[in-house]
């Protein structure tokens, strides 16, 4: 990757500017169609727009201050980003208030808010008026949109290096609190490379998942990296006729694009027989898929459906992956069919490994694959630290691993700083539970989720996975498991 020897970012888009000034990095599809309205943006206009952005930035504080990103789907958030990078300061993508009903995601960004108390809250002219009722006190709302070009002449080399602070990345708070993952440039760069050592050379991605989440922001980065082109759509033209994904992959000749487990299904129940003649998905080789469990049943409707129009069952990539260690830790071998393996679900709600080839008390799961060569995982026993002999908690070592949760820094001890009952370490303790077999990582679900109902471990997935096939009432992808304590 071209990336190697660069410290920054901010290197990376000078660099890239330098060398492929006028060529278009990224194609934003406003509507989602291919055959409507689309805005571009080249590597030269990335940084002329960057520095503009930096210099105001810059006329109103200084390097370290944290500003929030609450921008709606399109390239402002782009091009916001990395005007932080280079003025900087430190960018916290956050989800965009409600236009309609702002108060539905008040709660979350407030929290947020109070945790990293940033100097600024970023946004385009439309969202200013909203955003100035709800930003948090203090923050200084700033329309990047509206920057004038000639600030660029303004801007000042912020003095960084590859332990400067990139960005805070917040955990979606699903078991509690958010927390804000602190990531470092030299960090980030290591991860790009790790994806692409996985993954493969990137060439033309799609993406359509939000970027300010990590696994959309990744699309970014590593387009960026790499020096190819990126063509994104909002996640609601998505979810309103999930078609337009995939033809904006036959359309641009994609090579990369994925999702969560749930993206595919819905293309399978929802992508009509005419909408799928008009496709050709030969040239899509790296079909990712993670952040919730992968499954067979999943790919198997998948290729069978989309098979017939250039899809390969090769293409299709499970991974694991987190915030905590920037995004990519294992995926499967590119180019060969996803492993699957048949386990006894009993043994399994014991904690333990028996691989099964049939019976009725059969549970199939999809191998993540292995780690990057850069990277380390264990297999432990969350309470004594020591090798797990069945499922344990996954932890993970490499330079893709974050240095902590902003101002938090009894958790860090905890979270990034475990070590094993040997003293091997420091380790990023997950919370992801798993296992081992055939060299290759399995998924069985989190810690904080598992139900123990009778000496038993049950793991939300396979309870709803388990509902939805057997209750036709319940819609595919809306079903939610956990315990009540009475």
């Amino acid at each position: 990757m071209k990336i190697v020897g660069r410290e920054t970012f901010v290197d990376v888009v000078r660099e890239r500017a330098a060398a492929q000034a006028d060529e278009i990095w990224l194609r934003y599809l406003v509507t989602g169609e291919v055959t409507g309205e689309t805005v571009t943006l080249t590597f030269g206009e990335l940084e002329r727009r960057a520095t503009a952005i930096a210099a105001e930035l810059q006329r109103h504080g200084e390097a370290g201050d944290r500003a929030l990103l609450l921008f709606p789907s399109g390239l402002e958030f782009v091009t916001a980003f990395f005007g932080c990078l280079f003025a900087g300061m430190i960018p916290v993508p956050a989800y965009p208030p409600n236009v309609a009903k702002p108060e539905r995601t008040l709660a979350k960004l407030h929290a947020i808010a109070a945790d990293c108390r940033p100097r600024f809250a970023l946004t385009t002219a439309e969202y200013v008026p909203i955003l100035e009722r709800v930003a948090p006190n203090g923050a200084r709302c700033i329309a990047t949109d509206t920057c004038d070009p000639a600030f660029a002449s303004l801007w000042r080399a912020p003095e960084l290096t590859g332990e400067s602070i990139a960005f805070v990345q917040y955990t979606s708070g699903s078991t509690g609190a958010p927390k804000g993952v602190v990531l470092r440039h030299r960090q980030v760069i290591a991860n790009q490379l790790s994806v692409e050592i996985g993954m493969g050379p990137v060439e033309t991605v799609v993406g359509w998942l939000p970027i300010f989440h990590d696994m959309g922001l990744g699309n970014v980065l590593q387009t960026l990296c790499a020096g190819t082109s990126l063509v994104l759509m909002s996640p609601v033209s998505f979810l309103k006729r999930p078609a337009r994904w995939l033809e904006a992959i036959s359309h641009y000749r994609a090579t990369t694009s994925g999702g969560p487990n749930f993206a595919y299904d819905l293309c399978t129940r929802r992508v009509t027989a005419g909408e799928r003649a008009r496709l050709d998905l030969a040239s899509w080789k790296v079909a990712f898929c993670g952040a919730e469990p992968v499954r067979e049943a999943t790919y198997r409707r998948f290729t069978d459906a989309f098979e017939p129009h250039g899809f390969s069952r090769a293409a299709f990539y499970p991974c694991y992956g987190l915030a905590e260690a920037t995004l990519f830790v294992t995926g499967h071998r590119r180019g060969t069919p996803p492993k699957s393996r048949g386990f006894q679900s009993s043994a399994l709600d014991r904690g333990e490994v028996v691989e099964v080839a049939d019976g009725g008390d059969r549970r199939v799961l999809v191998s993540c694959g292995t780690p990057s060569p850069s990277e380390e995982i264990r297999i432990v026993d969350p309470d004594t630290h020591a090798p797990a002999a069945g499922i344990g908690e996954i932890w993970v070592r490499g330079p893709g691993v974050a240095s902590g949760y902003w101002g938090r820094e009894d958790d860090e001890a905890g979270a990034f700083r475990a070590r094993t009952a040997g003293g091997e370490g420091p380790f990023l303790r997950t919370g992801d539970l798993g296992f081992v077999h055939g060299g290759e990582l399995f998924i069985a679900g989190r810690q904080k989720d598992v139900i123990i109902l009778g000496g038993r471990n049950l793991f939300p997935q396979d309870l709803e996975a388990t509902i939805e096939a057997a209750v036709p009432a319940v819609r595919k992808g809306c079903c939610a498991a956990f315990s009540v304590e009475a």
